[in-house]
């Protein structure tokens, strides 16, 4: 391929400070057992089954379930981009890590007494997605400062394999806990008890952050020269430069922006199941498990591709089962007698969506030095959060037409636009330029 820009052969990888192989091992063993214990937390808290389930639970409209994803993606935006600096120059990064993990116990600890305390209020939704709020934009600058530790400590090539551990492991674990406890919590016939749900949640979350602790992490000095008191100026001028700079990130940033589409759809899925197909909430724990189990399979099968054939190869195949996902939702529940038999299965599928971001991230962490990873993480971050801004007056499409297909569908065009869009990416890991 020719170039315009010959500088951008570079391949970049991890400081020699942490190349040891004794401490490649060392930290690639103490992520893993992180994602691990992070995946067992978060299985009790899933996006597209247990927190809709919630606000199902408080009696919501399905313009009230769309804040759910604008929440999410502006919480892993904007506070990112306004902190990328203060993450940059933090001298370990993992210590950044800690302190989020411990705040993501606290929101849900809180959820968790809230509702175990007035479940019935009539305040108790606003009080909830207030929290729910507060919570993404702590993950927003954890997931910051975790890929900054995972661009910083694991090589390029072994972050798939990392993924594949991570997923795997996590998904036996965290299904292991789902099989065990959501019977308990959640049973077929008596009170569903999202007390115990949300505070073992947060319980793994504490764990979490003490493991994150434990990698072997070489000093950073410092080397933003931003102000704390001029974030937005600076988070502005951080995001500009990154776009004027660098011709790769653009067509990443418009290819992540379209897939992050698809998030827009995740509040809608058990709820439309359970008008469409008449399934309640006993079949949450199966809807749980089967998504995690395929994230699981999937990750087997598309971390050692992203490991020996780049990431762009994976975001290929993991956007033609996204595009298809919502068209197999419309058509499942046009079939009433036998579709609910099969709806676990847009649950296993829906599974790669959160797997797509990885994959962005990692194709992002290639395309530039360690010291700039927080600058370009925290301005992908913003650009892919466009599409749920839209999220509540897309989700009001649903109460407006009275059907999902409108919104299901424009949202699978859009991602086939995405997967087209693929085909202009230049794969960083093996030194592609872009094409004149």
């Amino acid at each position: 391929m020719s170039s315009t820009e010959s500088t951008q052969t570079v391949i970049h990888d991890i400081p020699e400070a942490a190349a040891a192989p004794e401490v490649q091992r060392h930290n690639f063993w103490v992520m893993a057992l992180y994602q691990i214990s992070l995946r067992c937390g978060w299985i009790f808290k899933t996006e597209s089954i247990v927190m809709p389930a919630f606000l199902d639970a408080l009696g919501v409209s399905a313009w009230v379930r769309g804040f759910l994803p604008l929440f999410n993606r502006f919480g892993q935006s904007v506070p990112p981009m306004l902190l990328s600096a203060d993450v940059q120059e933090a001298r370990f990064k993992k210590r950044v890590v800690f302190s989020t993990m411990i705040l993501f116990a606290l929101c849900f600890f809180a959820i968790a007494f809230i509702w175990n305390l007035s479940a019935n209020a009539w305040w108790m939704p606003t009080v909830f997605l207030f929290i729910y709020a507060m919570f993404f934009m702590v993950v927003g600058v954890h997931n910051l400062a975790a890929r900054a530790v995972q661009g910083k400590l694991i090589r390029a090539n072994r972050r798939g394999r990392l993924m594949l551990v991570g997923n795997v492991f996590g998904a036996v674990a965290s299904v292991g806990l789902a099989f065990w406890l959501f019977p308990k919590w959640l049973p077929t016939d008596g009170p569903h008890n999202f007390f115990g749900l949300f505070a073992f949640a947060a319980f793994m979350f504490v764990i979490s952050a003490f493991i994150a602790l434990v990698v072997i992490e070489p000093e950073d000095t410092g080397c933003s020269d931003h102000r704390a008191s001029r974030r937005l100026q600076n988070a502005w001028r951080d995001a500009k430069r990154t776009f004027q700079q660098d011709s790769r990130f653009r067509r990443i940033a418009l290819v992540g922006a379209l897939t992050n589409t698809s998030i827009m759809l995740f509040p809608h899925y058990q709820p439309i199941a359970k008008e469409y197909l008449d399934l309640n909430l006993d079949n949450l724990m199966l809807w749980v498990i089967a998504q995690n189990l395929g994230m699981a399979a999937f990750s087997m099968v598309l971390g050692p591709i992203a490991d020996s054939r780049g990431n762009r190869a994976v975001l290929r195949l993991l956007l033609i089962v996204m595009f298809a996902t919502p068209l197999l939702t419309l058509w499942l529940i046009t079939e009433p007698s036998w579709g609910g038999n099969y709806f676990w299965i847009i649950f296993v599928l829906v599974g790669m969506t959160p797997f797509s971001i990885g994959i962005l991230f990692n194709y992002t962490l290639e395309l530039t030095e360690t010291e700039n990873h927080p600058r370009y993480l925290a301005t992908l971050g913003l650009v892919v959060a466009v599409p749920a801004i839209l999220s509540p007056f897309a989700s009001y499409s649903i109460d407006f037409f009275k059907s999902p297909t409108p919104l299901f569908t424009s949202v699978s065009i859009l991602l086939i636009v995405a997967w087209l869009l693929t085909f202009r990416l230049p794969e960083p890991r093996f030194g592609e330029t872009l094409s004149e």
